[in-house]
């Protein structure tokens, strides 16, 4: 869903019109939900991706990756995951081989610019941001939508409260046998 289908999606469950004044109008705004939205989501799920970089001399410098890390969950090379510590600073991590590096580790999504930006998140979660910017739309208004307001953003709430109880780390529950 692109940050253009969470804006008219929203309208429309507002009870507006998306013709292209109102979109416009209201895209600044949307697109300030729409992260707000989307940035609740990924630390309630625990947003990931995998990269490959380079370990010159066993070292990968974190800065390196394509986005900001917030933390490291996995490292693959040679085909298995491998121990690694950090280094000198929080930015570099040591590996034992100096070959290039799988990792996965947890970031923030892209934020939704313009509105042709796709919301990287699952697609299961991405109504849950049209959601949350009706709600926080709602809440601009007089008493009545007030109260509509505060309904869709429990709605957020609850919804939110039950993908922590659903996703978690696979590494978490899963047994391997290494004999």
């Amino acid at each position: 869903m692109n940050l253009n289908e969470i804006t008219v999606s929203a309208l429309t469950q507002l009870g507006r019109s998306s013709d292209a004044a109102n979109i416009s109008e209201c895209r600044i705004r949307f697109s300030l939900y729409a992260n707000q939205a989307q940035q609740e989501l990924a630390d309630a799920i625990g947003f990931y991706r995998t990269d490959t970089v380079p370990a010159d001399g066993g070292v990968i410098t974190l800065s390196s990756l394509p986005r900001v890390c917030v933390k490291v969950l996995r490292v693959v090379q040679q085909g298995h995951c491998v121990p690694f510590g950090s280094g000198d600073n929080s930015d570099r991590i040591l590996l034992p081989y100096n070959s290039p590096a799988l990792i996965t580790y947890r970031c923030q999504p892209k934020k939704l610019m313009r509105s042709s930006d796709e919301c990287e998140l699952d697609q299961g979660v991405q109504g849950l941001i049209v959601t949350y910017v009706v709600g926080r739309e709602r809440l601009v208004g007089d008493v009545n939508s007030q109260r509509g307001g505060n309904i869709y953003l429990s709605m957020f709430e609850n919804a939110k409260a039950q993908l922590r109880i659903q996703r978690g780390a696979e590494d978490s529950y899963r047994i391997i046998n290494k004999f």
